[in-house]
């Protein structure tokens, strides 16, 4: 995992990397070509590029990348603020004098004409407060992405940004696309910046990363992932590769264990059940033949109770129980949920399959993933993490959902919700993932893992039960409840993006995420292991 890093990091980096023979002239060449070429990945064809350049490095990185961009057919116009020439440049001569200078007055003509405007003003040293004539042109570029679709993309950072604070001018550029140069930078993973990225690309051009220690907030990557994930052998069979029950659904909310358990399956689980009322299993089974179920008692007398057994025997047979996705909070649920945890009376700590003695409730003692209706029940009982010290959980809460937990303000959550998680996770001594932005992992040793990638395009219905399915089944599989979390984000995220690309940001729903998880799993995942 990789260390967010604050500007004067960056700095030591890069003078590392110099001090280690690198020159400047090398890392402005690697970071101009890592432009262009995220740029060319996604353009189906050359056309008009307009660069907005400002008088520093940030400026140099986005004309090396627009001489990259005319040798692979593009027409480059050049605005720039504050900077008369290129400049010494570690670019072909030629390909610079392609460029084409407008004058400023032009500006206007060649915004509403270009395929791509980029963003090469200010870099990591910029502030959250913009000129009055950049922020004209940040205003125009903005008004031509709503009308006509002009992608935006940012070099490095966007202008505007504090790349510290994550403070943001609100006339700020708006990218479609920062492509992030070297290190991750922490301010723009926090609200308002985050706003300003878009889709965040790192690209390595060579900076030594600074060490990640206990405590750090860092940012979970795909390597990451490549690693965690267990390697199968050809002899294996579904009850090794990963078990996992899924505790949930209720009348009005039958479709969040459906797409937890879409989920699960997609992302490797060996062999999926469901705990379900009966009156639930035929229409979740007829859209999920893979699926399994342990039917639960509906509507009778005593069931919450009755619900627990049959849970708690079919325990030691799974890896991991999921507990909560649509749930409710309608009787016998309350009973259910005590019965199931052990959080009543004076129980004695157990683990999966150890017998209770009669009468007394069971303490929850195995792995298990808590969401949705699961936290809210957890949120009325006392200091439940002093009664069950021998669970393992990942909890996956909303803001609302953490604010309840803590009992606490949901604005508190959302003032510093880094804070907040790493405070409910040190309090619980548990891990928390918490939906919100850049969704976090927070450890109880203080360290917070963050998704790579956050989107408008999860804010429907049932994102959360796909991911909470995602991070189980990963769990189930051997994977540590950090790994688990973590490697679910950077999956889940992957699975956005691919998501978002077919379905587009206002269509998509929750089963589209389920479809692109093979796909996300498979460019990490090597099919010879």
């Amino acid at each position: 995992m990789l260390k967010l890093c604050r500007v004067e990091e960056v700095r030591r980096a890069e003078e590392a990397a110099v001090a280690a023979g690198r020159s400047l002239e090398d890392l402005m060449a690697a970071a101009g070509l890592s432009v262009a070429e995220q740029i060319t990945k996604r353009a189906k064809h050359a056309g008009t590029a307009l660069f907005l350049v400002g008088p520093g490095n940030n400026g140099g990185d986005g004309l090396v990348a627009a001489s990259h961009l005319v040798a692979r057919g593009w027409r480059c116009l050049v605005w720039t603020w504050r900077r008369s020439e290129p400049g010494t440049l570690p670019a072909e001569r030629g390909l610079l004098e392609r460029l084409l200078w407008i004058d400023p007055a032009e500006v206007g003509t060649a915004i509403a004409s270009a395929d791509l405007i980029v963003d090469a003003v200010f870099g990591i040293g910029g502030k959250p407060s913009l000129p009055g004539e950049v922020a004209q042109v940040f205003d125009m570029a903005r008004d031509t992405r709503a009308r006509r679709g002009t992608p935006l993309v940012a070099v490095d950072t966007p202008s505007g940004v504090d790349c510290d604070s994550g403070e943001a001018d609100p006339r700020a550029f708006r990218a479609d696309l920062t492509v992030m140069l070297g290190l991750p930078k922490i301010g723009l993973y926090k609200p308002p910046a985050l706003r300003h990225t878009g889709v965040i690309e790192l690209a390595d051009i060579g900076l030594p990363a600074p060490p990640a220690e206990p405590g750090s907030t860092v940012l979970a990557t795909p390597e990451d992932v490549r690693e965690w994930l267990p390697r199968r052998p050809a002899d294996t069979h579904k009850r090794a590769v990963g078990t996992l029950l899924i505790v949930g659904g209720s009348p009005a909310f039958y479709g969040a264990p459906r797409l937890a358990a879409g989920a699960a399956l997609r992302a490797g689980a060996g062999l999926v059940t469901l705990a379900v009322t009966r009156a639930l299993i035929s229409p979740i089974a007829a859209a999920l033949p893979e699926v399994t179920f342990l039917p639960l008692p509906d509507g009778e007398v005593g069931a919450g109770v009755r619900m627990a057994e049959l849970v708690r025997e079919a325990l030691p047979r799974y890896d991991v129980v999921l507990i909560g996705p649509g749930l409710g909070q309608e009787p016998p649920v309350p009973e259910f949920l005590a019965a199931l945890l052990g959080l009543r009376g004076a129980p004695r700590p157990i683990g999966f399959g150890q017998p209770a003695a009669p009468g007394l409730p069971q303490r929850f003692g195995g792995r298990a993933v808590i969401d949705a209706d699961g936290l809210n029940w957890l949120a009325t009982q006392p200091e439940w993490w002093n009664q069950i010290p021998g669970a393992d959980l990942i909890l996956t809460p909303h803001p609302g959902e953490l604010a309840r937990l803590l009992n606490i303000e949901t604005d508190a959550i959302t003032a510093d919700p880094w804070a907040r998680a790493v405070e409910a996770a040190q309090l619980f001594n548990q891990h928390v993932v918490l939906k919100y932005g850049h969704a976090t992992v927070a450890c109880p040793d203080g360290t917070l893992i963050v998704s790579p990638q956050v989107h408008p395009a999860l804010a429907t219905a049932g994102t959360g039960d796909v991911l909470a399915g995602l991070i189980a089944a990963l769990a189930s599989q051997g994977l540590g409840s950090r790994e688990a979390a973590a490697a679910g984000l950077v999956i889940g995220s992957e699975a956005m993006l691919r998501a978002v690309a077919k379905k587009g940001t206002l269509g998509l729903v929750a089963g589209d995420l389920i479809e692109e998880i093979a796909g996300a799993l498979a460019e990490v995942y090597d099919a010879s292991w």
